[in-house]
Order: C-alpha cells, then sequence, then structure tokens
C-alpha cells in the first residue's frame, strides 16, 4: 500500500512538472475608430470632366492595429529545444465579421520548433517583408501613416489578382489594369504587397549581438499539366543595437509560370531608424518591380521608387508624429501624402488615439486628363479619426 502510495505521488508530481511545462496563452487586440472618409475622382463627363466627393462619416476596426484574437502554444522538449504552435483570427470591430473572410485563422495558423538554431514555422505565415516593413514607420503604419500599404486589400486576394495577371497573355491591356487594381493606394501612398501566406515554411534567426534574420517560401500547390505553381519567396536582415535600427527585406509574389510568361511582383525595402531620446526618427527607401507584367503595347510595366520621412516625439504618456511619403513610377504614376498622429496611454494596455492623413495621386488615365481642366484635388484622399486601442 505503501508503495503504491509513493507511485502514485510520484506520478502526480510527474504530470504536474509536464503541465507547467507547457502552455496555452490567450491574446487579443481591439481597435475601432470614428471619423471621416473623403475621396475625389474623375467623372466621365464629356467635353470636359469634373471631380466627383464622396464623403462617408464611419466607425472603422483597426485604426493603429488590425484587431485580432489568438493563441500561442508552447511545450517545452528538453535541451533548450521547444514545440510552439500560433493560431490568430483577425475582426471586424464594426461589423463583427471575420477580417479575412471564410477564413477563421486567417492572421496565422502555423506549428513549429524553437531551439538554440532559430525557429522554424510551417502553415499560413507572416512573410518575412512584412515583419520588418514597420521598422522605418514612426507612425506604425497606422491608418494616418501616408507609406501605409495596408489599403484593405487582403493578402489573399493580392495573390489572387496577381495570379490572375500571370495566367494572362502577356500583351494584353488587362495586365496592367489589374496590377494597378490590385495596388491601388487606397488612401495611402506606397504600394501594396501580401503580408501573409498559406502553405509555408518559414525560418527566423537569433539575435548575433543585434543581427538577426529570416526567409519565407510559400508552396503553390496549384500546379497543372500545363503550368507550374503559384509560389513566393521573402527574406529579412536587421541590426538593432541601442538607439538605432537597420533593416532590409525582401519578397517576390504571385509567380506562376505559363507557356507564355512568369509575372511576379518584387518588393525590396531598406529602412533605418533612430532614437535621439527626445524624438526617434526613420526614413524608408522601397523599391516596387514587376517582371512580366506589359502594357497593352507590349512593353514592361515601369516599377515605382517609394520613400518616407517620419519621426516620433514622446511627451511622457502622449507621442506625437507626422510622416512624408512618395511613390513614383512612369506608369503607375506618382502619389505623395502627409499625415500626423497623436497617441495617449491611458494605461499600459488602452490608448487613445487621433489623427489625419492626405494623399493625392493620379489614378488612371482619365484622372490625369481631368486634372488638366479641374485642378489638383484630382484623386486625393483625406482621413480624420479619433480612436481605441485596447490589448489583452
Amino acid at each position: 500500500m505503501k508503495k503504491t502510495l509513493i507511485a502514485l505521488a510520484a506520478l502526480g508530481a510527474m504530470a504536474g512538472a509536464a503541465h507547467a511545462q507547457s502552455t496555452v496563452t490567450l491574446y487579443g487586440l481591439l481597435d475601432a475608430n470614428f471619423g471621416g472618409f473623403k475621396t475625389n475622382s474623375a467623372s466621365a463627363s464629356t467635353p470636359t470632366p469634373t471631380i466627383q466627393n464622396l464623403t462617408q462619416t464611419k466607425i472603422e476596426s483597426g485604426g493603429l492595429n488590425g484587431s485580432r484574437w489568438g493563441m500561442r502554444m508552447s511545450e517545452d522538449l528538453g535541451g533548450g529545444m521547444a514545440a510552439i504552435g500560433n493560431l490568430e483570427s483577425g475582426i471586424n470591430l464594426d461589423t463583427g465579421v471575420n477580417t479575412q473572410t471564410g477564413v477563421l485563422f486567417g492572421r496565422r495558423a502555423n506549428v513549429g520548433l524553437s531551439s538554440g538554431f532559430g525557429t522554424v514555422t510551417l502553415g499560413r505565415n507572416s512573410s518575412s517583408y512584412d515583419d520588418v516593413s514597420a521598422d522605418h514607420a514612426m507612425m506604425g503604419q497606422s491608418i494616418f501613416d501616408p507609406s501605409n500599404v495596408n489599403n484593405g486589400i487582403t493578402s489573399d486576394a493580392a495573390q489572387t489578382a496577381v495570379t490572375a495577371v500571370s495566367a494572362a497573355a502577356p500583351v494584353n491591356a488587362t495586365n496592367a489594369t489589374a496590377i494597378a487594381n490590385l495596388l491601388n493606394r487606397g488612401g495611402r501612398t506606397w504600394l501594396g504587397y501580401a503580408t501573409r501566406f498559406d502553405n509555408s515554411v518559414k525560418y527566423i534567426s537569433p539575435n548575433f549581438s543585434g543581427f538577426s534574420g529570416s526567409a519565407m517560401y510559400a508552396f503553390g500547390e496549384n500546379k497543372t499539366t500545363t503550368q507550374d505553381a503559384t509560389k513566393s519567396i521573402s527574406a529579412n536582415l536587421k541590426y538593432a543595437n541601442g538607439p538605432l535600427l537597420v533593416s532590409g527585406g525582401y519578397q517576390a509574389e504571385g509567380t506562376r509560370t505559363t507557356l507564355a510568361n512568369d509575372a511576379k511582383v518584387e518588393n525590396t525595402l531598406l529602412s533605418v531608424a533612430y532614437d535621439f531620446g527626445v524624438a526617434k526618427v526613420g526614413a524608408g527607401f522601397n523599391r516596387a518591380k514587376f517582371k512580366d507584367v506589359f502594357k497593352a503595347d507590349g512593353t514592361q510595366l515601369a516599377a515605382q521608387n517609394e520613400w518616407n520621412l517620419s519621426v516620433a516625439v514622446p511627451l511622457g504618456a502622449t507621442t506625437l508624429s507626422a510622416g512624408y511619403a512618395q511613390s513614383k513610377g512612369d506608369d503607375l504614376g506618382k502619389s505623395t501624402g502627409f499625415g500626423v498622429q497623436a497617441l495617449y496611454a491611458l494605461s499600459k494596455r488602452t490608448t487613445l488615439y487621433a489623427g489625419g492623413l492626405s494623399s493625392k495621386a493620379y489614378d488612371n488615365l482619365a484622372d490625369k486628363t481631368a486634372a488638366k481642366y479641374v485642378g489638383s484635388d484630382i484623386g486625393r484622399a483625406t482621413t480624420y479619426a479619433v480612436g481605441m486601442r485596447h490589448t489583452f
């Protein structure tokens, strides 16, 4: 009897130790705002085009960050190794629906191993490019940040649109139209990119004296007898030491080989940020390049060169920020934007915010033509909003 009690006690201790070595963390972020959103575009009026104004007063989700909830899992396997997993779902607080329509864990769904060699995950991952995309943005890629590329087009829709372009005939007017629609600025200045990828493997290195890196490869898994699979690659390299941060990112997405072409969108980014204490400044330089994306005349769609400057000034519980961004190319035109924002920390987990953004772009030939007649307000978008973010 005594041996039985000892054995049961030992089993209980082992079970308790095993339980202590496994953790599941529930987390989330809730962000909603109230504001006014105005856009100007060219009408089809003849012989003289006019400006059509659209102003909406709305409650929207995700002013500073996208609303989400998720779970992180970790089990200590011993020897410094752990089994990890992450499930994350996006939420539109204004409607309650899922951000990635029809996908429960559209923001992240992966499992992997973590050890001294780094971290490897399989599943739906954020891209390595996206992981460093905000390093230069002192406004944190909020809705007031002119370099924000979160233009309302989900990564799934982006991949679908690029794939559609890739599958089209090379010399086709819809090629340029489709890619322009995919990368429409949506009130922002820089062009868009896919932030997450299905069927991907991702590696994140350890930190070596401030240096770290990451790489991701996404298998399209849609190969047929006449075309290769849609596949994408992404990578980054970062140096963060004290007040200095320097990072670079690369992403090639939407590749789909056919007998005709192999279209893709490539983004190459360099970011620099420095914290002076009284203020933090950042600068970003990006090149959005198109491969085998053709205009109606058969020539290649020209690349966009993009840059952004921003600053953040902490004043106790308040942080004031401002930024200016530009994107310019021979075919998709020039876009500029200026934004300001103010954050007030009610607590460590709750932040109030307010800001404004004004951007201008010629989105198509009609807008460029109309601008000659009706002035420079064509293609302008303006946003003013106040909101609250809460993390848990």
